[in-house]
């Protein structure tokens, strides 16, 4: 108790100069707001909410207000892949048609079939296009209304970008893809899936796929600039059936809740997934790419196009987590400022 009391009084100054740099962004303006959390040796040592997540109802952001963690939810899916993995119903070597046969008839531009492997999807090297050809809007109900297995039909019947392996190239659609092979190996539909394997035994009962209704009022518009004006790009609309849980971005929650989830990867403990597995997804496969994770020098992170970033350092314990819900030409330099001042006070 005595270690862990100074521990927080030997960090909390040095990230006075991290919080105050995003609190310095709210107030001018450079973004509406933010959540930022710190946390160490599974210790949140900070955690602060700025500004606000409703402009038009000018609600403040709360600490558990409900984010868009768009992609985010990668590692997500990516774990509930490795936790069929470690039950036996699954191999990073399996090639995708094996569990997915639409995929034995897809070629390339020259008419030319590939096969690919799991490991593949999950280190966007698949050859797969960067998105669905029916995905039209980021999260409109255009996109959030289609069936994954009506998805993935249409990924297959997609020509493939490059040999299989040969490069990495981001990809929404092989997550896609990642996510209906969990469906067909678990039995289950995604989202229920991952809520059972990953989810549930980590705590996170404040983490969605598919939002109360009642919850209604907790969910942060999502905005992006257009000519200097802000406009909201996603509204929750309780109303609307969520059909698409979305494997490459469909999950919903805050800070408090995500880093949970993050501390399997700090600790290793080989509760939720097998040490073995853990260890997989940290590890470089390519250049900067683990699985799911992006990695890098023993770093693992990964961004949401909702202006979300997360990232772990195992070697000192550190995870820090910063979730705006806007896009805009500053966003990527204040969220460095945080990274960077969290680092400085953390070595």
């Amino acid at each position: 108790m005595h270690a862990l009391l100074l521990l927080l009084l030997l960090v909390q100054e040095p990230l006075d100069a991290a919080f105050a740099a995003v609190q310095e962004s709210v107030e001018k303006d450079e973004i509406p707001g933010a959540i930022v959390l710190v946390a160490r040796h599974g210790k949140v040592l900070r955690e602060e909410a700025y500004g606000t997540s409703d402009l038009e109802a000018k609600t403040p952001f709360a600490k558990n207000t409900l984010c868009w963690i768009a992609s985010i939810t990668k590692p997500f899916t990516v774990a509930a892949a490795m936790k069929l993995v470690d039950d036996g119903k699954l191999a990073l070597d399996d090639l995708v048609e094996k569990h997915l046969p639409e995929f034995k008839e897809q070629v390339d531009k020259d008419g030319k079939h590939h096969v690919f492997l799991i490991r593949h999807l999950m280190t966007h090297s698949s050859g797969l296009q960067r998105d669905s050809p029916t995905r039209k809007s980021a999260m409109g109900p255009d996109w959030r209304g289609q069936k994954i297995p009506d998805i993935v039909a249409a990924i297959s019947k997609t020509k493939l970008q490059f040999e299989p392996g040969t490069k990495s190239q981001y990809s929404n659609a092989g997550m896609i893809v990642l996510g209906r092979v969990i469906e067909v190996a678990s039995g289950k539909p995604y989202a229920d899936f991952v809520k059972e394997a990953i989810l549930d035994p980590l705590g996170l009962k404040d983490a969605y796929y598919h939002i109360p209704a009642a919850e209604a009022k907790r969910v942060s518009p999502v905005y992006r600039e257009n000519g200097g004006k802000r406009e909201a790009y996603f509204r929750f609309d309780p109303e609307f059936k969520v059909e698409n849980t979305a494997p490459n971005g469909g999950l919903f929650s805050y800070p408090g809740e995500i880093v949970k989830f993050m501390r399997i990867f700090i600790e290793n403990d080989g509760k939720v997934l097998s040490k073995k597995s853990t260890d997989e997804m940290l590890k470089e496969h390519g250049t900067g790419q683990g699985l799911g994770w992006a990695s890098k020098d023993g770093v693992f992170s990964h961004g949401g196009s909702s202006g979300t970033f997360a990232w772990g350092d195992p070697k000192t314990g550190v995870i820090g987590i910063f979730f705006a819900q806007c896009t805009n030409d500053r966003l990527d330099r204040v969220r460095q400022r945080f990274v960077r001042a969290v680092r400085e006070a953390i070595k």
